[in-house]
């Protein structure tokens, strides 16, 4: 199968296709990367054209592939410890401040957090670090970081937790050792009793959340991705899932400042919900 990029038309269309599924503007510059990706899923599903293809992602058998698509266009990379303050505030700011509030009765002995958008896991296991490294005054308490990802592929790259040396550059020699075992050179994975404090599942950002609401949510570096409309949709979504006087933590290139007028304003990354 020897295709040429995708014309202006079928970028158009499967443009339309990604913002109306999951919320996510491909930039118009993005043409010969997108059309490179697809042209995976073209060997891989054995259709032989472009719009043959998008129409089969449209039909009734093709329900199945568009999980595939999706994937292949929106993967994202990310690293362990990406904005370092961040977990500088959750280690020496938010976890003393939550094991003071139970040993005061102000709060149960439990603690959610959540990444939306986690990608192939860094973030939440980032998380799972700081909070492993306090386990001895979190005992007994119920502890749970999720992972969230649109991507099938991302998700179970992080539920294998292994990692090269690119995605640990900023995890120091100390924390290695305790927290990672060492493979084949150059890949390390997060060692069980880590990894049991992390679940992933797969959910769309435009997607109500379920279940108990969150102490602390990440939202970092996925909106710059969306539009305004969109991004309002994720923001709404996140705020209904955020526990009162929970913290969300966002990243420097969001744009959501202006959507976050209910929240208490701590730092230009950090806002704290109210009650």
């Amino acid at each position: 199968m020897d295709l040429i990029e995708l014309t202006e038309a079928e970028f158009a269309r499967f443009r339309d296709l990604v913002y109306r599924t999951c919320g996510i503007r491909v930039a118009e510059n993005k043409r010969v990367l997108m059309s490179n990706r697809i042209r995976r899923r073209l060997r891989a599903t054995g259709i032989d054209g472009y719009s043959r293809y998008y129409d089969f992602l449209r039909s009734p058998a093709g329900k199945a592939e568009m999980q595939p698509f999706l994937d292949v266009v929106t993967t994202n990379e990310t690293y362990f410890f990406r904005d370092d303050a961040h977990y500088r505030w959750l280690a020496d700011e938010f976890l003393p401040e939550m094991i003071r509030e139970a040993g005061e009765r102000r709060r149960p002995r439990s603690l959610r957090l959540w990444s939306a958008a986690c990608s192939t896991g860094e973030e939440p296991y980032s998380i799972a670090l700081k909070v492993a490294a306090r386990r001895p005054d979190l005992a007994g308490w119920r502890l749970e970081v999720l992972g969230t990802d649109l991507s099938a592929t991302a998700l179970a790259a992080a539920r294998a937790a292994a990692y090269d040396e690119r995605a640990l550059h900023r995890v120091g020699p100390e924390d290695r050792r305790a927290f990672f075992d060492e493979g084949p050179p150059g890949r390390w994975t997060v060692r069980p009793d880590v990894r049991s404090l992390a679940t992933f599942r797969p959910h769309n950002l435009l997607d109500r959340m379920t279940g108990e609401p969150f102490d602390c949510v990440f939202l970092k570096n996925v909106l710059i991705y969306f539009d305004a409309a969109s991004k309002q949709k994720v923001v709404d979504v996140v705020l209904a899932a955020l526990a009162k006087g929970g913290r969300l933590v966002v990243g420097p290139t969001e744009g959501i400042h202006g959507m976050l007028g209910g929240l208490e304003k701590v730092k230009t990354w950090l806002y704290r919900k109210g009650g």
